[in-house]
């Protein structure tokens, strides 16, 4: 049965889906370094997910469809201003040149941010835990709690396995093609933005 939960997290995570298109989105513009800090915040917020099926709390959130569509456009919002502020960005010049090294430690704690916030403000996530995990669950398990734990873990693990390589073709792809040289162009950033603007209404009407 473990077997077949790892089979299938693996199909699972590799079919395409507003995370796995925003990770390869963030690769090819950005790097493997960017795209790898937003798989771990991906990934973290999947553990906040599991923890909160594990403690009953997600069956409370899916039992309420307010909530769910509250959390939902929410998402949508969130990434709508990323690709905002993706076309702001151009148009921003800075006269005082930041250390290398700054610009990547601070790039890498946004966009780790960027990818928890995307995860936990995307209710589809609870609700395909909460019908996904149970059938593998063994009937007679006394300790659910801890097994959802567990299934979460593998299944984060997994996530962060395909997403860690789509990261790397991405980074491939971006230092192949030299595509950083043109990240900065005002066309590139509508591109961005108009893809945030496609994974946000994935995540609100999709």
């Amino acid at each position: 049965m473990r077997l077949e939960f790892v089979l299938a997290s693996f199909a699972l995570a590799l079919l395409p889906g507003p995370d796995i298109l925003f990770v390869l989105t963030q690769s090819i513009s950005r790097g493997f370094k960017a795209a790898f800090s937003v798989s771990l915040g991906l990934v973290s917020g999947l553990f906040v997910h599991t923890a909160a099926v594990a403690l009953g709390v997600a069956a409370l959130v899916a039992a309420s469809p307010v909530l769910l569509k509250i959390l939902q456009y929410l998402g949508a919002a969130y990434l709508a201003w990323l690709g905002i502020c993706a076309v702001r960005s151009v148009q921003q010049s800075s006269s005082e040149e930041t250390s290398k090294t700054v610009k990547e430690e601070i790039s890498c704690f946004q966009f780790y941010r960027r990818g928890i916030i995307m995860n936990l403000l995307n209710p589809k996530v609870i609700l395909f835990f909460l019908s996904f995990f149970p059938g593998f669950i063994p009937s007679d398990s006394s300790h659910i709690g801890i097994s959802v734990l567990g299934l979460g873990t593998i299944f984060a693990g997994i996530t962060l396995i395909v997403f860690s390589t789509v990261s790397l073709l991405g980074g491939w792809l971006n230092r192949q093609f030299d595509i950083a040289r043109f990240s900065a162009g005002r066309t590139f950033a509508w591109i961005t933005a108009v893809i945030f603007w496609i994974i946000g209404g994935w995540i609100a009407w999709g």
